[in-house]
């Protein structure tokens, strides 16, 4: 997810679970490199997302930006 308004550094926020529920994992992802800024996710899922924002990561930059600007974002990943 990327949020309208959000704070720095770029990145995105990943869920894997229903949200206030026991047992979600949350995480924040860097946007230019993938790695893990912060929360847990299970070791396949985090490498999953870290593969995917690298092989998005202009796609991500552009719709961050828009996002901050409270623009709607594109949203075209691979």
């Amino acid at each position: 997810m990327v949020y309208f308004g959000d704070h720095p550094p770029p990145h995105i926020d990943a869920r894997m679970g229903r949200p206030r529920t026991k047992g979600v994992a949350e995480a924040r992802f860097a946007i230019d490199s993938g790695e893990l800024i912060d929360g847990v996710l299970p070791g396949q899922q985090a490498s999953q997302v870290t593969s995917w924002c690298r092989r998005n990561r202009d796609a991500l930059l552009g719709d961050r930006e828009r996002a901050r600007d409270d623009r709607h974002p594109v949203g075209r990943y691979a």
